[in-house]
């Protein structure tokens, strides 16, 4: 470990429909520009019907910069971890008291083999394939947050990411948008359209959703209760499209090149 880097303690809070079932301990790399390895050791327990709390260790020359070191590095593997289970999960550094979260009365309960299988990951994907591990942590983000064009454009932004990334027939879409980036990438993944699942033979779904989508990214879309109701109503169905998405491409297409170099930064 560098020695011009102390350690620090931080303590950060999970809410959500999450829990465990007891305290448990483990380690994870975490450092990239470094020869020395870095190890941040890595706490969880249970934070009553609000959900978890993890203590685990950065290392900065500074508080601020270990307390955004640590928000980062958590952040990146809960990401990975609500894209898994499906579930909101909010980080941040304030309490109960301060935060005022909303006491679960349902809790997932978590692994250690969840926990640490989701920082494990965060960290494969950061080394290797930064842009899905982006597009899963839009995904995140259109779980928890309340606010309905906030949640669309989350789950929007995470199918356009993927598909803007990982589109295999990017010559077909030479100077078309990202439009037909997802249009290709879900017959990749799923065939026909007639074949796509949640919104089988819906062949106007994409440009609909795109419509929807730049509205409100650039607020064109005026806020009264139609366009409102109508927002609510295309989340449910974006948001399924859009784990379906990162579930499918995660299991049949992700595969992450570990050369030599990157195993050796996941020991």
């Amino acid at each position: 470990m560098p020695d011009i880097l102390p350690a620090w303690d931080i303590t950060l809070n999970v809410y959500g429909p999450i829990t465990v079932e007891r305290k448990f301990n483990f380690r994870q790399r975490k450092d990239f520009h470094y020869d020395d390895r870095l190890y941040s050791d890595i706490e969880v327990t249970k934070n009553g019907n609000y959900g978890i709390t993890i203590n685990l260790t950065a290392f900065a020359s500074e508080q601020v910069i270990a307390r955004k070191a640590a928000l980062y590095f958590c952040g990146q593997a809960l990401d990975v971890l609500s894209a898994t289970i499906n579930l909101p999960t909010i980080l941040t550094l304030m309490d109960s008291k301060a935060f005022s979260p909303r006491q679960e009365n349902e809790r997932r309960r978590l692994s250690e083999n969840e926990l640490s299988d989701a920082f494990r990951t965060a960290r494969l994907w950061v080394l290797t394939e930064p842009t899905f591990l982006r597009a899963v942590g839009w995904y995140r983000k259109g779980l928890y947050t309340e606010d309905p064009f906030d949640k669309f454009l989350a789950f929007y932004n995470s199918i356009e990411t993927l598909c803007s990334k990982y589109n295999p027939n990017p010559r077909a879409c030479a100077d078309r948008g990202s439009k037909c980036h997802i249009w290709e990438t879900f017959k990749n993944i799923w065939g026909e359209c007639n074949n796509w699942p949640i919104i089988p033979n819906q062949t106007q779904w994409i440009d609909d959703n795109y419509e929807t989508r730049k509205d409100i990214a650039h607020g064109i879309a005026s806020i009264d209760i139609n366009v409102v109701e109508n927002v609510f109503a295309k989340i449910e169905t974006i948001k399924q499209l859009a784990h379906k998405l990162i579930i499918d491409w995660k299991e049949n297409r992700l595969a992450p090149n570990i050369t030599e170099e990157i195993r050796a930064k996941l020991i």
